[in-house]
């Protein structure tokens, strides 16, 4: 069997959620950001609300990452998003098929880095839409010289995407580490259970 061969089993065979996954939510991202191009844009600098008082459309063109990190650095953050994207193919390749939620987090990780990638790419900016209406508790107080924002960033799916694909991926890391330590408590029990036999058979002589 030839390397790419094998490379090709380790991407595709029996991984299909993942790439299904991947496709749906990019292609979500895509049309969302194309719809918001022509019907959100326009609109700026005001809000739209949806609910009011909670979340409304924003139209917002981010050259950095959330909370305007790295602003202005479009090719770096493409280049980390790059660094990215090969460790989740990464995990893909040596991933079981039978591990289902961790490929559907990867999928997500994966799809939300791409769409924002094609942006940067393409339009040298993240386009932007989703804008939480309501002040972040606790704004303006400063954590490890970060100072939290008086207003959550305008977002888009894609940012959805690799923020549930991060927490599924971090609940996972969780329940492996819940179902490990039974396994060392269960194993005295059966080595106290086995003590009591050999008494069994001493008074069956006896009798």
């Amino acid at each position: 069997m030839s390397e790419k061969q094998s490379f090709l089993q380790g991407m595709f065979t029996r991984k299909g959620l993942f790439w299904i996954v991947l496709l749906a939510s990019l292609v979500a991202d895509i049309a969302t950001k194309a719809w918001a191009d022509s019907a959100v844009r326009p609109t700026e600098p005001n809000v739209t609300p949806i609910i009011d008082g909670f979340i409304g459309w924003k139209w917002a063109e981010n050259q950095g990452a959330a909370f305007s990190i790295m602003d202005g650095r479009p090719l770096l953050l493409a280049l980390i998003a790059s660094v990215v994207l090969l460790a989740v193919f990464g995990y893909v390749y040596k991933a079981e098929p039978k591990r289902r939620w961790f490929l559907t987090a990867l999928g997500l990780v994966a799809s939300g880095a791409i769409g924002n990638l094609y942006d940067r790419l393409l339009l040298g900016h993240v386009r932007d839409f989703m804008y939480f209406m309501f002040d972040l508790p606790w704004h303006g107080t400063n954590i490890l010289g970060f100072e939290i924002p008086k207003k959550y960033p305008v977002f888009n799916v894609a940012d959805i995407a690799i923020i549930a694909g991060v927490l599924l991926l971090v609940l996972m890391s969780f329940k492996s580490d819940k179902k490990k330590s039974p396994e060392k408590s269960e194993t005295k029990p059966e080595a106290k259970a086995a003590e009591p036999a050999p008494q069994l058979q001493e008074s069956a002589h006896g009798a």
